[in-house]
C-alpha cells in the first residue's frame, strides 16, 4: 500500500510506522499533515476521505488533552457548520473504539475516558517526558501525605 492508501484508509490512524513510504517532498508534506496536523481551512484535501480523516484526526487530538470536549469546541476546531454531523462523527468514533467515552446532549459535549494517540514527534518527547515526572512528583507527594493522615 501506498502512503495515501494508509491516509485514505478508516483503520489507520498513527502514521509513523509508515514514514519509510516518504519518497518525495510532496510525500513529506503529506505524512506531516496527516500524522501531525489538525484540520485547516486553507488545506485543499485530494477528496472527500483525506478530508473526513483530517476531521477525525483532530477531534482525537482535542481529546487527548481534555476529558470533555463541547460540540462548539469540535465545530470550530474542526470548521464543521451542523451539530448534526458533529453527533454522527463522535457515534461512529465511539463505535470503531476510537474513543471510549459518552455524548451529552443536554450539555453539548463529549465525556472522554479515553482515546487512541496520535503520532508523536521525536521533539515532543522531552515535554511529555517532563511533564510524566512531574505527574509522578505530585502523585508521590500525595501518597505521602495520605500516610501521614
Amino acid at each position: 500500500m501506498s502512503l495515501i492508501d494508509y491516509i485514505e484508509d478508516d483503520q489507520t490512524y498513527q502514521f509513523t510506522k509508515y514514514m519509510q513510504l516518504v519518497k518525495t517532498e510532496e510525500d513529506k508534506i503529506l505524512f506531516d499533515r496527516f500524522a501531525y496536523g489538525v484540520c485547516d481551512p486553507q488545506i485543499k484535501y485530494q477528496n472527500d476521505k483525506q478530508k473526513k480523516k483530517m476531521i477525525i484526526l483532530t477531534i482525537l487530538q482535542l481529546c487527548q488533552r481534555n476529558k470533555c470536549v463541547t460540540f462548539d469546541k469540535i465545530q470550530q476546531a474542526c470548521y464543521l457548520n451542523s451539530r448534526a454531523e458533529i453527533e454522527q462523527l463522535l457515534i461512529d468514533l465511539i463505535q470503531k473504539e476510537l474513543i471510549i467515552g459518552t455524548i451529552d446532549d443536554q450539555k453539548g459535549c463529549l465525556n472522554i475516558q479515553r482515546c487512541i494517540s496520535r503520532d508523536v514527534r521525536k521533539s515532543d518527547i522531552p515535554t511529555m517526558k517532563n511533564q510524566i515526572e512531574s505527574m509522578y512528583e505530585r502523585v508521590k507527594h500525595l501518597k505521602e501525605q495520605l500516610k501521614k493522615q
